[in-house]
């Protein structure tokens, strides 16, 4: 069966080259394996296609269309296809020697902007969305391991992850009995209601993403029938008109204040880092009235982040930042340990195409490599 699942796929999809999982000083990086590169030391350039077939949207020569950051850079390399551009980003051995004297992360946050104002400014294919235009790139530099997937799907590494293509958020509250004096008084114990959610990040008709219940759980003396859950349940209505979703997971923004989870949405990423910025002034973090956004705050505890991946060919869900180590097949058992020497991992590009990725096979391997949505791990026996 796991032969006939392997050809299948290989079949249907197209296996490129693709990373290779590399030592760097005690910190490990993930590498592109085909990545055209140029220019000895701390910076090198990188040679990028973007996907999507329409060419000239814009003069790429117009200074609206570049970006010359102090670690990460931008350029059209071709004035007469808006598909072929230039990336300069830190060498291998340059994200040692810069961090020590740049903020990457801030550097990072930076380009994202001016990603999200390219596009904003017509500079890309038709039909790309801004995070798309920053996973391809993300795809095409060597990244610190451990940071991959912030890197793809968060402007500056904390607080929140931009929701793309097989992404799934989940919600659940236990919600506390009643504890009356009436009930007391009759020896009576009401039991507490429960209520739950899944959310699965989908395509959305034309560009951007939207959100589909896949599941609803109720139960208790309520249904869980109140107001709040009612809310919670229709996120696919509320979120409906908005193509770019960014969720912030419960943490410490601003003033360090404990923020509960909140979910935006915007027509843009210009909007929604606009938004974002309004709501990292508020202390705790807290939903801010923005014009052309939607704004959701959840319970305490409600909110998780998932992305699915499959192994050999069967949907599997992991938590945000799950390493193949994490996956039940790769626990520290002699039968699990077999089964990781022999496990290759392919990572979507886009639509049918994939890239292998080389990593030692070992549990420190293993621990090192992050999974991304739509990942495919398959086991060789």
């Amino acid at each position: 069966m796991l032969l006939c699942c392997s050809g299948c796929f290989r079949h249907k999809m197209a296996i490129e080259k693709g990373f290779r999982l590399r030592e760097n000083s005690g910190a490990p990086m993930l590498v592109p394996t085909n990545g055209q590169s140029s220019a000895p030391g701390d910076f090198q350039t990188s040679k990028l296609v973007l996907p999507g077939g329409s060419a000239s949207a814009k003069d790429q020569v117009s200074r609206e269309c570049a970006i010359n950051g102090k670690i990460f850079s931008l350029r059209s390399a071709s004035p007469q296809d808006s598909r072929y551009w230039i990336v300069r980003r830190p060498s291998i051995s340059g994200w040692n020697t810069l961090a020590g004297r740049i903020d990457i992360n801030s550097q990072w946050k930076i380009f994202t902007r001016g990603i999200a104002r390219m596009d904003e400014n017509g500079c890309f294919p038709a039909g790309l969305t801004a995070l798309e235009v920053r996973v391809t790139i993300a795809q095409n530099i060597p990244l610190p391991a451990s940071e991959v997937p912030l890197f793809f799907y968060s402007e500056q590494g904390i607080g929140f992850i931009d929701l793309a293509p097989g992404m799934e958020v989940r919600l659940q509250q236990f919600l506390s009995p009643s504890k009356s004096i009436s009930a007391r008084s009759k020896g009576t114990f009401r039991p507490a209601n429960y209520w739950a959610a899944d959310y699965e990040v989908i395509p959305r008709h034309g560009e951007g993403v939207r959100l589909k219940l896949t599941r609803k759980v109720q139960w208790g003396p309520n249904g869980g029938s109140g107001s709040e859950e009612k809310v919670l349940f229709s996120l696919s209505q509320q979120f409906a008109q908005t193509p770019v979703l960014r969720l912030f997971l419960e943490g410490a923004y601003g003033k360090r204040q404990v923020s509960d989870g909140i979910l935006i949405g915007a027509s843009n990423e210009t909007q929604l880092d606009t938004l974002t910025d309004l709501i990292y002034q508020s202390d705790p973090a807290k939903c801010i009235r923005y014009q052309g956004t939607v704004c959701t705050e959840f319970p305490p505890g409600a909110p998780s982040l998932f992305y699915i991946v499959w192994v050999d060919g069967h949907r599997t869900s992991c938590l945000f930042g799950t390493s193949l180590a994490a996956l039940p097949r790769c626990q520290p058992r002699p039968e699990h340990m077999m089964a990781l020497e022999s496990a290759q991992v392919f990572r979507r590009l886009n639509l049918d195409r994939y890239a292998e990725i080389y990593f030692p096979h070992t549990k420190r391997g293993a621990s090192q490599l992050f999974l991304l949505p739509g990942d495919r791990i398959e086991w060789r026996h």
